[in-house]
């Protein structure tokens, strides 16, 4: 089965852009650790980097989870995956290249979900959250994360030609998206260097 048009299209974006993707965001490492202690995960727990690009993120979720605990990326740019196995981080977390709206795991497995630089990119984002519930335990966190603020991040698309859909986290609408999708919004840190919409497993 093809891909559709707007995964394609995204897959084209990041693909010219994977090598070397972390040394033109150096310093977002102290803001992925920050995102990822918001999940509250514990030792032995599942948890999901859903569009984990480069696996940034999967290096604090296995710290977090511990070796006990299970830890997947899932992205659907090939290059993202490579670039992350480039840095080392299939060796602490299993990294799939798929389509988050169809995840790979059982229902109601994970601890807590990261989505971080997701949302803009889904024409279908309730479609995903609700994908992202099935995936998720009762009460587990999820976390829409930027390590950019939202203009900046919209500025960025428009610069750079990404057909984005960054009215998925204005903050009129990404709490109804969220509860439309099986989530309640915990809190909305909606600053000007990063973004975040907490929120948790309905049910």
């Amino acid at each position: 089965m093809g891909l559709s048009r707007d995964l394609a299209q995204t897959r084209e974006f990041f693909t010219s852009r994977a090598a070397g993707w972390e040394d033109r965001h150096a310093d977002d490492d102290v803001l992925f650790d920050w995102a990822v202690s918001q999940l509250g995960l514990s030792p032995g727990d599942v948890a999901i980097d859903a569009g984990c690009g480069s696996g940034r993120a999967l290096t604090p979720m296995r710290a977090a989870v511990g070796p006990q605990g299970a830890v997947l990326g899932i992205d659907a740019t090939p290059a993202m995956l490579h670039e992350a196995a480039r840095l080392g981080r299939q060796a602490i977390s299993a990294c799939a290249l798929g389509d988050v709206g169809r995840l790979p795991v059982r229902d109601g497995c994970a601890a807590g979900i990261l989505a971080a630089g997701l949302l803009p990119h889904l024409p279908d984002p309730v479609g995903t959250l609700r994908e992202l519930a099935r995936a998720a335990q009762p009460g587990a966190r999820l976390g829409v994360f930027h390590p950019v603020g939202r203009l900046t991040l919209a500025a960025r698309h428009r610069e750079r030609g990404a057909d984005a859909h960054d009215m998925n986290i204005d903050p009129d609408r990404i709490e109804p998206l969220l509860v439309e999708g099986g989530w309640a919004l915990e809190f909305l840190d909606d600053a000007d260097d990063h973004y975040m919409a907490l929120a948790v497993r309905d049910g």
